[in-house]
């Protein structure tokens, strides 16, 4: 599907009309499912689908032509392959520390007090920050790929990382002792 025929069913997507999504869906339902047989377990085209709509309502559609380029399906075909590849670093992980005397209590509730943590400190760095730390971290951009997509030089995009690591840097020594 074309970025001219995308854009308007992503853009009824943002708006919270769902009605486009089966046609976004079926663009994507095959590398979905081949991801999620990839991955082993049993929520993984679950995990796959969930992280599609969340990428629909954060894409920047105005970097993206309207044109009859591929560009929109092409970021989020990367995307879910880099989700992928998280899913699978988180999986294999867990299967390596699992055993019959490990009921898995303590890092639950350190990844939701680290989930609730990062949530706050996101909230402290502007909008641009947040994308470039996001893109960087939790989707595994190179710094060379978040220049394309926000149309920045790679030192800029540098430079607002290393401003906003500083920023969460800072948050998380004030907040430390939430955590501990």
């Amino acid at each position: 599907m074309k970025d001219y025929l995308l854009k308007p069913l992503i853009e009824k997507v943002k708006e919270q009309d769902m009605s486009a999504f089966p046609l976004i869906f079926d663009e994507f339902k095959r590398l979905i499912n081949f991801y999620a047989a990839k991955l082993h377990y049993e929520d993984a085209a679950s995990d796959l689908t969930l992280f599609l709509i969340e990428l629909l309502y954060t894409i920047r559609l105005s970097k993206f032509e309207d044109d009859e380029s591929d560009d929109i399906k092409r970021y989020i075909a990367v995307s879910i392959k880099n989700k992928y590849f998280s899913l699978s670093a988180n999986h294999f992980n867990k299967e390596k520390y699992n055993d019959d005397f490990y009921d898995g209590y303590d890092v639950f509730y350190e990844d939701f007090l680290g989930r609730i943590f990062l949530d706050d400190s996101l909230k402290s760095l502007n909008e641009e920050q947040k994308i470039i730390i996001i893109y960087r971290y939790i989707y595994g951009y190179s710094i060379a790929d978040i220049g394309q997509i926000t149309n920045l030089s790679r030192q800029t995009v540098n430079k607002k990382k290393n401003q906003a690591l500083k920023i969460l840097r800072e948050e998380f020594f004030k907040n430390e002792t939430i955590l501990l």
